[in-house]
């Protein structure tokens, strides 16, 4: 007999007569009465349904598990429990009787095999597959990491707009000089507001995790290359019509012209870059430069109308300059007098010329003091240190002393 037909005889069984001693022990579990009796019946039939051999009733089985479980138990918690262990033990036991034998080997079973080995390395493949692809968060953080920098430098579009403007409106001034960089920066004007507006967009969508990754790795690329084109145009230009400071500015290409305005040519060419501009009645010319935070008077000597000499006279920090000891300021004079014969050279007796080469010249002189500054100090400091006297050479010169005047 096989199991399946043991395991259907044993169902169709019916339950057998318990002693009259242990019946009359029995004692129905409280809370459980005859109406809940039915309904386990019929709770538990159709889930043996699919345990039976076809024709058995599923109504009959049930009736006999739920009638084992009623006897046995000693309350409603304990009759329901008993339930569900007995059904969960037949259907282990049903699943058993399904299994293939060890001793009697499916004819399919290499075949299975196979399958369940390929299945087996799909699911792998699929992971491994899985693992390898970037997700979208970690990709939109790398795109970040790489292009944040030129997409928050776009954002300050408000910036780059002075610059430009700065350069047509200097431009605009020159007259027919200042056409090409008058053009160039118009046409750089109008295509960095939308430039601007692509970067703010692309950048709520990267912080956000959204949007089509390859689309705006493309993008990204592109306000880099825009970046690189634009910030070319500005070394090419802002030397010549806005610079940024006075020791960045090419006053070559326009300073040497015969003007008597020196103060007006200075302020169209140079810009934020000079503040007040004055001149006393022996000629001397006091200029303040603000970006470069240094004021500085040079004075000028003329002859039939042309500069013969200059030199600079006084040089004083502004209110943001790192460094204002009098002996800082007063090398930066020094060093910018020695190049004025120079300036004077160059500009071949040209007032403005020469103002402007100075002007040049003395930005330099103090960059070049400012990086050496720390070491003169320090060796100053050094320098100008109190010695330890030494008390064992001073004892050893009395001893001498006293030795020769014994003598």
């Amino acid at each position: 007999m096989s199991p399946a037909a043991r395991h259907a005889a044993i169902q169709d069984q019916p339950p057998p007569s318990l002693p009259r001693a242990h019946a009359a022990a029995a004692m129905p579990p409280k809370g459980v009465d005859q109406q809940a009796r039915e309904a386990m019946t019929h709770k538990i039939a159709p889930r043996i349904k699919s345990m039976l051999q076809p024709g058995q009733d599923p109504v009959a089985a049930a009736r006999q598990i739920e009638a084992k479980c009623y006897e046995s138990a000693k309350d409603a918690q304990d009759y329901e429990r008993k339930v569900e262990k007995r059904l969960a033990k037949a259907a282990k036991a049903l699943e058993a009787t399904q299994r293939p034998s060890i001793n009697e080997p499916s004819v399919t079973a290499p075949l299975e095999k196979k399958k369940a080995l390929a299945r087996k390395r799909s699911r792998e493949d699929e992971s491994t597959q899985e693992a390898k692809r970037p997700r979208s968060s970690d990709s939109a953080r790398d795109l970040l990491r790489e292009h944040g920098a030129t997409l928050e430098w776009w954002r300050s579009s408000d910036v780059i707009g002075r610059r430009l403007r700065a350069i047509i409106d200097a431009a605009t001034q020159a007259g027919s000089v200042g056409d090409e960089a008058r053009t160039r920066a118009s046409a750089a004007l109008q295509k960095v507001e939308k430039l601007e507006k692509a970067a703010t967009s692309l950048l709520k969508q990267l912080e956000a995790r959204s949007g089509n990754l390859a689309e705006q790795r493309g993008y990204c690329v592109k306000l880099k290359e825009s970046k690189a084109n634009l910030e070319a145009l500005f070394d090419k230009l802002a030397p010549q019509w806005a610079p940024s400071s006075v020791g960045e500015a090419a006053v070559e290409s326009w300073c040497d012209v015969a003007t008597n305005d020196v103060a007006g040519a200075l302020r169209a060419r140079l810009g934020a870059c000079v503040g007040a501009i004055s001149q006393d009645a022996l000629g001397a010319y006091r200029v303040e430069c603000p970006r470069d935070s240094f004021t500085a008077t040079l004075r000028l000597q003329t002859s039939n109308g042309r500069v013969a000499r200059a030199w600079v006279t006084t040089v004083r920090a502004g209110e943001r300059s790192p460094a204002s000891s009098y002996d800082f300021w007063r090398r930066v004079g020094d060093e910018a007098t020695e190049a004025a014969d120079e300036c004077v050279r160059k500009a071949g007796g040209s007032a403005l010329g020469t103002v402007a080469r100075l002007l040049v010249a003395v930005a330099k002189a103090r960059d070049a003091s400012a990086s050496t500054a720390a070491a003169r100090h320090k060796a100053s400091v050094e320098r100008s240190a109190p010695r330890v006297p030494d008390f064992a050479r001073a004892a050893r010169l009395l001893e001498r002393e006293g030795a020769r005047a014994a003598s």
